[in-house]
């Protein structure tokens, strides 16, 4: 064989082995980060539904620091891409794990039933980066339910109700 020949076919077996070594290395970035989106998501519920547990009750600073922003900050997460907190549903249940219509302010009905505090991420689309594989994928419903602590109230009778911040 000529050595001039068989210069091109090493250029034709690069380019197909490079074609499928690019192709492996990209789906395992994209992996990598479907991993760090679902894991981020978990934190998510965990961390809001602790700061709904000992936060004033509808307190927007839950939400906000529930998605990784400041508690001054309402704009869409900076951790989580697309990730709005009107993505997340914040509920509190009472000892049946019934949700509580009314769970307003100290004194009430409401508020004294509440047992159980979670909060719910649904229909989440994960964005792959992929060129050509760019299909939205809907993650799985993320959901963290804890029992409910002060809801920024003290215990104490004698004690002047201050609002815990958040």
């Amino acid at each position: 064989m000529n050595a001039r020949r068989m210069r091109g076919v090493y250029v034709v077996e690069f380019a197909l082995v490079g074609l499928l070594l690019f192709i492996l290395l990209f789906g395992v970035l994209e992996l990598g980060r479907l991993f760090f989106t679902v894991n981020a998501l978990n934190e998510t519920v965990r961390r809001g539904a602790r700061l709904a547990a000992v936060c004033e009750i509808h307190e927007p600073r839950i939400l906000r620091r529930a998605i990784f922003n400041e508690a001054d900050n309402s704009a869409a997460s900076s951790l989580i891409a697309n990730l709005q907190t009107a993505d997340l549903s914040l509920v509190y249940l009472d000892g049946n794990g019934s949700p509580i219509a009314n769970p307003s302010t100290p004194g009430s009905a409401g508020f004294s039933a509440i047992r159980f505090v979670q909060l719910r991420v649904e229909n989440f689309t994960f964005d792959s980066l992929i060129p050509g594989l760019s299909g939205a994928i809907t993650l799985p419903p993320f959901s963290s339910t804890l029992p409910r602590e002060s809801l920024g109230r003290h215990a104490e009778p004698d004690a002047v109700p201050e609002i815990t911040p958040c």
